[in-house]
C-alpha cells in the first residue's frame, strides 16, 4: 500500500475524529473535555497553524463564516502570550521585523 493510499484510507477516520473534537469544544463543560486536553489541542492547531502560515502568508486564521469574537480573540492572545512568556512590545517588534 502506497504512502497516498495509506493517507486516503485513513481520511474517514480522521475526519470523524475531527468532527468529534469540534462538537467537544462547542460544549465543553458537557463533553468531558479536560482543561489538560484543551491545552493540547490548541498548542497543536497554533503549530500547525504556524507552520501552514510560513507557507501561505495569506491563510486566514479563521474560516470565513466564523463566529469568533474580537473578545474570544484578545483573551485567547493574552493566554498565548503569557504561555510563551512574550510581551505585546515583544509581538509588535516582532510583526515589523517580519511584514
Amino acid at each position: 500500500m502506497s504512502k497516498f493510499d495509506q493517507i486516503a484510507a485513513e481520511a474517514p477516520a480522521l475526519e470523524a475524529s475531527v468532527d468529534a473534537v469540534l462538537n467537544a469544544l462547542r460544549n465543553p463543560e458537557s463533553s468531558g473535555l479536560r482543561a489538560e486536553q484543551l491545552q493540547a489541542l490548541l498548542s497543536h492547531a497554533v503549530t500547525a497553524y504556524a507552520k501552514l502560515r510560513e507557507t501561505n502568508d495569506g491563510l486566514p486564521a479563521f474560516p470565513r463564516d466564523n463566529d469568533v469574537s474580537a473578545t474570544a480573540v484578545a483573551i485567547a492572545a493574552t493566554g498565548i502570550l503569557d504561555a510563551a512568556d512574550m510581551a505585546v512590545f515583544e509581538l509588535g517588534m516582532w510583526q515589523t521585523l517580519n511584514p
